[in-house]
């Protein structure tokens, strides 16, 4: 019986195997460096995406579901809309129009609007802080809450003599940004949303 010898090639043998190999790793560089200097050459656009919803258009079409007039607030500059909804709230039995907003800051600042209000959905609009105490907007008492950094205003439909509606205002904005915030949503509550913002897209035709 043969023993098992190691097979054993010539150098010149070695050298037409590792030709191939030195190609294949010299056309992957060149294809790394072409895809290199095309990125630098293309880079990313530095463009940031910011969500901006139309509140007064959003009110537009809420008001043709509610029993009141939507608050559509004039902000300050420099604030943009992250949500302008309609919301059903299932488990409470609560309909409700809802704004929220990223202040000029970036701090957040929301209110939630309802004519048919009870103290669960309050409670858990508001986390079920507890409360602090009030503060008047505008000849408006609200009470005051708070859990964190987050800070809650909720105005009774009993305290609200301009439409009797409830509204609940949560923001975690420092003192001046929350200040205008609640100014603002206070003096648009019970202004009647434009009919511009009513019919937006919709052509009258006249006869």
């Amino acid at each position: 019986m043969s023993e098992d010898r190691p097979v054993q090639i010539t150098q010149s043998q070695a050298q037409r195997l590792r030709t191939p190999m030195m190609g294949m790793i010299i056309t992957m560089a060149v294809l790394v460096g072409i895809l290199a200097l095309m990125w630098f050459m293309n880079p990313e656009p530095d463009v940031t995406y910011t969500r901006d919803e139309d509140v007064p258009e959003a009110a537009g079409w809420a008001d043709e579901v509610a029993g009141y007039s939507p608050i559509a607030p004039d902000v300050p500059a420099g604030w943009t809309a992250n949500y302008a909804r309609w919301e059903t709230r299932a488990e409470h039995g609560v309909e409700v129009w809802e704004v929220g907003y990223t202040t000029d800051a970036v701090n957040f600042l929301g209110f939630a609007q309802t004519d048919n209000a009870n103290p669960a959905w309050v409670n858990d609009e508001t986390e079920q802080a507890q409360a602090t105490g009030t503060t008047n907007v505008g000849g408006l008492s609200f009470e005051t809450r708070e859990r964190g950094d987050r800070h809650y205003y909720v105005l009774a439909a009993e305290d609200n003599h301009i439409d009797g509606t409830t509204v609940v205002i949560s923001s975690d904005a420092g003192a001046e940004e929350a200040q205008a915030g609640l100014e603002a949503i206070v003096d648009s509550i019970g202004r009647e949303v434009p009919d511009s913002e009513r019919n937006d897209g919709v052509e009258e035709n006249d006869e």
